[in-house]
């Protein structure tokens, strides 16, 4: 049985992330797939295609189209202009190496209406993440990308991994992202998987930082409406901040992977969130049809059939617990390999904090 907070819910896959190629020009150090080579099974211009279709009948209304770097796959106008005719709005969200007036202009006849760009810290910091081998700066590449796509008059969002390396320098960025006219800015924390657990130095912030994050995205967020900051799942829960943090939107009520969202990566395995590790695969389209792995609830029971009792360690106890659900599946997952307990927790680290 669903729980309380999604059992009004009805399941459409409304947004939903392709990683249409896992071939990248970019090591990043961060990097959830540890992208750079193609995979050698990785799905065909008429599987695409059909693809498209499968998720116009099934009522996607957003499709972020990702990678990998999904400018390196040739027939990615193809995919986006099909996606687009079928009334799906179609975003491309790129490391902006490859992204120049030409490109965008491109992109905008193909049916894009938007871009995301990666951002993760100033010049020094970017580059030192970004890991582009026989290139210039990625900051700087990035920088351009994003003029070019306000120039076409296309949406300009920006993606930004928080970690130790870039925590002071938002106030920083969130002043570039003004100049560059950004209209959105989309923060969250890195997850421990891929190339991510091979960093010797320490890279993701730790959950006594969270306060410390929380106050500065709630300055930032109370400074003016541009950009517009969304705050992902893997930030916040349950605290006086939580209303801003959430965007005017009340509350965290719990991941929606597999019940409003769905991942597919480029060999066609369906998941219900991009971020899940291969273990929470619920079919592959080359298999079984997109409707059928979508209809099958039991594919997506860490959500469709949660289970309270098995909450453990401070979610257990938690008196959000029945709404939250421990928080974001993919983070407690990869950090705790369980999706019953995330220390990552506003709410948690405040109420654990030893008295004066």
């Amino acid at each position: 049985m669903r729980p309380i907070a999604l059992r009004a819910i009805q399941r459409v896959p409304r947004v939903v992330i392709w990683e249409i190629t896992t071939a990248c020009n970019y090591r990043c150090l961060h990097c959830e797939l540890s992208a750079g080579a193609r995979r050698g099974d990785e799905l065909s211009r008429d599987e695409a295609l059909s693809v498209c279709d499968a998720l116009a009948d099934l009522g996607c209304e957003q499709c972020n189209v990702s990678g990998g770097e999904p400018l390196l796959r040739k027939d990615w106008p193809h995919i986006c202009q099909r996606l687009a005719a079928r009334g799906i709005r179609v975003s491309l969200i790129s490391n902006g190496s490859l992204v120049d007036a030409d490109l965008v202009r491109r992109a905008a006849d193909h049916g894009v209406t938007g871009f995301a760009l990666s951002l993760d810290g100033l010049r020094a910091t970017h580059d030192r993440v970004r890991v582009w081998h026989g290139g210039d700066s990625a900051f700087d590449a990035v920088v351009a990308a994003a003029r070019h796509v306000k120039q076409a008059r296309l949406a300009l969002a920006v993606i930004t991994h928080i970690s130790r390396w870039n925590l002071a320098q938002l106030p920083a960025l969130h002043s570039l992202l003004r100049e560059l006219d950004t209209d959105m800015w989309q923060v969250q924390l890195g997850l421990p998987l891929g190339r991510l657990r091979e960093i010797e130095t320490p890279y993701m912030i730790q959950p006594t930082q969270l306060p410390e994050l929380a106050h500065l995205l709630t300055q930032l967020i109370e400074s003016g409406p541009r950009p517009l900051i969304r705050v992902t799942d893997t930030i916040g829960y349950y605290t006086a901040c939580e209303p801003v943090l959430r965007g005017g939107n009340g509350v965290w009520t719990g991941c929606y992977a597999g019940i409003l969202t769905l991942g597919i990566e480029s060999n066609g395995d369906v998941k219900g969130c991009s971020c899940l590790p291969r273990e929470f695969t619920a079919g592959n389209l080359r298999q079984r049809p997109l409707a059928e792995i979508w209809a099958d609830e039991s594919r997506f029971a860490y959500n469709t059939d949660w289970q309270e009792s098995s909450l453990t360690g401070a979610c257990a106890t938690c008196p959000y617990r029945r709404v939250c659900r421990a928080g974001c599946t993919c983070l407690a997952y990869s950090v705790t390999g369980s999706i019953y307990e995330n220390p990552y927790c506003l709410h948690r680290v405040l109420n654990m904090r030893p008295s004066p």
